[in-house]
């Protein structure tokens, strides 16, 4: 057995799992996985067959919420019109799912006041200080008297013109992510800014923002737990995915890019993908491990169409390379899956 084949396997049993992978888009796949396979994973890794998925012995109903279908709709839309006009309206219903999620009932109840105002709500998780929580450098900390926010977030979407704020947090001690909801008047104490040259025809601008903050244990969004999180990744990642391989689809129809029968194929193989897992019903141990491998492939996708040349124009190829990163990098979605299999052998 070849390595690419084994180091492949992580990726490509997850997504066999739901449909059998093509040939063609199972060799660039199990490239990609090599590609990626860090230092550590080189040196410690035996090499050895994988074992076969196992049915997941706990499955359990996975919550239906009223703006999937409105994000449907949109994703629909996105084939006949493109992403440009849609994004900000599809992200914002991302947001509301996992605040149904995350948020208590007079959280929610705010956050209605808010948006019934014009305030929009900006999600803020990626930090200077690298994917490693250990490492990052938003914190909370507390005292017997106050709890302070140490915000520094990079890169958020509309970041520069921040609304109320969804911010992911470390916090001394503990394992996990926090997330705090800060309210606007409190962000705008924060320092924003805008950075890079805005996405989508103009229509993406990112942004970076920084600044201390005292906040009150009514603003933590802790309702659910990392379960939540995971929920929320299963519900929203397929359709994610869905609405950039309808993206490319119109870039083609537009000749803004040339597909081949084979590039066709491989985004068709991947929408099936993504409407097998928006179909369920129910969540298990392996729900948000397919979610990883199909943004993996998406990513891939992506990347293979810009380096092959298929992508006319430099805006639209930094389009789709951004969409590599958001929601997911190849690395980070490789990674968590290697993790959570590698122990497991024939």
């Amino acid at each position: 057995m070849e390595m690419q084949s084994v180091v492949g396997g992580f990726v490509l049993n997850q997504l066999s799992s739901i449909s059998p992978v093509p040939s063609t888009l199972k060799s660039l796949l199990e490239n990609s996985c090599a590609r990626l396979f860090d230092a550590s994973m080189i040196i410690e890794d035996p090499l050895t067959e994988l074992a076969p998925l196992r049915d997941a012995s706990v499955q359990q109903p996975l919550e239906q919420f009223e703006q999937t279908f409105v994000i449907d709709q949109i994703i629909d839309t996105v084939r006949d019109e493109g992403l440009d006009n849609h994004f900000h309206n599809m992200i914002g219903l991302f947001g509301s799912i996992m605040l149904s999620l995350t948020a208590t009932d007079d959280q929610l109840a705010q956050v209605n006041k808010w948006v019934e105002q014009g305030i929009f709500g900006h999600f803020l998780m990626t930090d200077p200080g690298g994917p490693s929580l250990m490492g990052w450098k938003t914190e909370l900390v507390e005292t017997d008297s106050d709890m302070l926010l140490n915000v520094d977030k990079i890169h958020g979407i509309e970041a520069h013109k921040l609304g109320f704020a969804m911010v992911v947090t470390k916090q001394p001690g503990r394992p996990f992510p926090l997330t705090v909801m800060l309210p606007p008047e409190l962000c705008n104490q924060l320092r924003q800014s805008a950075v890079g040259e805005p996405f989508l025809n103009g229509t993406l601008q990112l942004g970076n923002c920084k600044g201390k903050v005292s906040i009150t244990k009514d603003m933590l969004l802790s309702k659910g737990g990392l379960g939540s999180v995971n929920r929320f990744l299963t519900l929203v990642r397929p359709r994610f995915v869905k609405s950039l391989m309808h993206f490319v689809l119109w870039l083609h129809d537009c000749k803004e890019a040339h597909l081949t029968s084979e590039d066709q194929a491989h985004i068709e193989y991947l929408i099936h993908l993504c409407n097998e897992q928006v179909a369920a019903t129910t969540f298990s141990m392996h729900s948000v491990n397919r979610v990883l491998a199909t943004k993996f492939t998406s990513n891939e996708l992506l990347l293979n169409l810009v380096l092959s040349g298929k992508i006319k124009s430099v805006n639209r190829q930094r389009d789709l390379l951004a969409f590599t990163k958001m929601e997911g990098s190849s690395y980070r979605c490789f990674f968590e899956i290697y993790s959570k299999f590698k122990g497991l052998r024939v």
